[in-house]
């Protein structure tokens, strides 16, 4: 549920509006000159409502380097330049102890 107050109404209004958001996950838009300025919403809301939006954000860049791309990499080729670069002897058997 969404409740719509004018800002005028606010002030008295605060600490009930606080408990409904909190208790009742209810969500207020609070209106200035007839236009939406300010929402209140359970923070736990927010907090997954923006890891969402970035979790798509990311899900898109990904998308978009993938289609970008001519050339992938297998991990035993990752695993062959490590080896070469570091002088190293690291085997894909040594990931699977993970």
């Amino acid at each position: 549920m969404v409740n719509v107050l004018q800002i005028g109404e606010v002030g008295t209004e605060l600490s009930k509006l606080v408990n409904e958001v909190r208790d009742l996950h209810t969500q207020v838009v609070i209106e200035a000159e007839g236009k939406p300025v300010v929402a209140m919403v359970r923070y736990d809301y927010l907090a997954n409502l923006l890891e969402a939006l970035e979790d798509a954000i990311d899900s898109n860049l990904l998308k978009k380097a993938v289609a970008s791309n001519d050339r992938f990499f297998s991990f035993e080729d990752v695993i062959d330049a490590h080896n070469k670069a570091h002088y190293t002897e690291v085997v894909v058997e040594d990931f699977t102890k993970i």
